[in-house]
């Protein structure tokens, strides 16, 4: 049986934008387990210890058919600056956000000496090894229209108007003028904007 990942900001012991979340859980468990009936929120899993009510702390949340884990952690902000470009194979999959990282940890461990890498399938750019990307041009911020991982921040951020979905080809990056990476613990106005010359060019 898959196994599934949601990690949630909680902040100040408030769980950050459930909602997108429970969508995401919603969709991938119609997916794999339609014939289940699926009665369980993550508002109703939540229980921030005492430890963990004051400032920014990653809940992580292991899932099939049920609830299988839930930690927490003090979250330490993880500083992106550069990125290395990689290719990642034709067939990877990471529509729905797989517990199995395995096929991204070893396209990340191709960054040598960049933060991260940015993840090019079939000559178009995905998203790093945690993060939707985004980049600047002309006043706007535009972002792949389709990622490795729809994330739950990347759709807000496109509903919300703050991100225009198009598709980026590898040849284009360089015509930007910043990028940014965004996830649940690293939301717009947190992100760093670092121009586009930090993305080392790989084997592509």
């Amino acid at each position: 049986m898959k196994q599934f990942l949601e990690t949630i900001c909680i902040r100040d012991g408030e769980p950050q934008h459930l909602e997108w979340h429970q969508r995401r859980v919603n969709a991938t468990l119609q997916n794999f387990y339609p014939v289940h009936h699926h009665a369980w929120l993550l508002e109703s899993c939540l229980d921030v210890p005492p430890e963990f009510q004051k400032g920014l702390v990653r809940c992580r949340i292991v899932y099939d058919v049920h609830v299988l884990s839930i930690h927490y952690f003090l979250y330490i902000p993880k500083i992106i600056n550069s990125l290395k470009v990689v290719e990642g194979s034709a067939g990877m999959d990471y529509r729905y956000k797989y517990s199995d990282r395995t096929t991204i940890e070893e396209l990340y461990n191709l960054r040598a000496d960049a933060d991260d890498i940015l993840i090019i399938k079939d000559g178009w750019v995905t998203d790093t090894s945690i993060a939707n990307i985004a980049f600047h041009k002309n006043g706007r911020w535009y972002t792949p229209v389709i990622p490795l991982l729809a994330g739950t921040t990347w759709k807000r951020l496109i509903v919300t108007g703050i991100l225009i979905p198009k598709p980026i080809h590898q040849t284009e990056i360089m015509s930007f003028d910043f990028f940014k990476t965004i996830n649940s613990m690293n939301d717009w106005d947190q992100s760093l904007a670092c121009p586009v010359s930090n993305i080392v060019r790989g084997e592509v």
